[in-house]
């Protein structure tokens, strides 16, 4: 048996770029609970899903590995850690209703191929948040009255900037009530009459243990680029931001659907 998961193949499996799962999430957030204009939002869909608007924003600092690579928390931590934002809708397919990210940005080829893997539409960009440390004056935990932020650039637009001033702490995020995850797998065909392919897939997560989550104020202002139509988005209300950590765990990705399509011409 090959011990490859991933690309590229070797006997040995030491060369992949992504290890299989069980796959392992330590995650601390800052994130905007929005409203945007529905027909705006619904521009940035395939045609099987649809949304009402309600929407979630985050930018992230991720500490991910597989059970098959934890030594790679000493040997190289680059290849363990990484930042991420996103732009997510509550959407619906087939009368139920899924979270679904048009947009999401990382900073290592390791979490893009991974994320494509399972469906997410992941470029590379530079994604920066506060940080906070425990010896820090002001900056050492979260608090009332603290104030977060970050930003995604990619290329040389400024796609997303996030800031949230801390204000209580709360039991939940709004995100988690929005449904289970739902991605695309894209397989596009070379040859003229063949159809494409969409893998309509929901990852799962086995394990999912929140820590401290801190509700207050958001402020976001979305941007734009050449080849990243954020810009259409319209924003009609901000609710909420939120500070959290989180672990969880994947361990396998669910087919809901195969729809196939037929090339347009060019």
């Amino acid at each position: 048996m090959q011990n490859d998961f991933s690309l590229p193949i070797t006997k040995s499996g030491k060369s992949q770029i992504v290890f299989p799962p069980p796959w392992h999430y330590g995650v601390t957030y800052i994130s905007a609970h929005v409203k945007f204009d529905k027909d705006t939002a619904n521009q940035l869909l395939p045609d099987f899903l649809s949304t009402d608007g309600e929407g979630w924003i985050y930018i992230a600092e991720f500490i991910s590995t597989s059970d098959y690579n934890w030594n790679f928390m000493y040997e190289d931590p680059e290849l363990v850690q990484y930042m991420e934002g996103a732009i997510g809708l509550k959407v619906n397919f087939e009368g139920k209703n899924y979270l679904y990210f048009p947009f999401m940005w990382v900073d290592k080829d390791w979490a893009l191929v991974r994320g494509w893997l399972d469906g997410y539409p992941k470029k590379i960009a530079k994604i920066v948040m506060t940080r906070l440390h425990p010896l820090l004056p002001m900056y050492n935990k979260p608090e009332k009255g603290l104030k977060l932020g970050g930003y995604v650039v990619r290329g040389g637009g400024v796609l997303l900037r996030l800031q949230v001033e801390l204000q209580e702490r709360a039991d939940s995020v709004p995100v988690s009530k929005f449904g289970p995850f739902i991605n695309i797998r894209r397989f596009a065909t070379r040859g003229d009459d063949e159809e494409d392919l969409y893998e309509v897939v929901s990852r799962v997560r086995d394990v999912s243990n929140y820590g401290e989550i801190w509700k207050g104020d958001a402020k976001v202002e979305l941007g734009g680029y050449v080849n990243d139509e954020v810009n259409i988005l319209k924003l009609e209300e901000v609710y909420a931001g939120y500070h959290y950590t989180l672990y969880f765990r994947v361990t396998s990705t669910k087919l809901l659907k195969k729809i196939l399509a037929k090339k347009i011409p060019s």
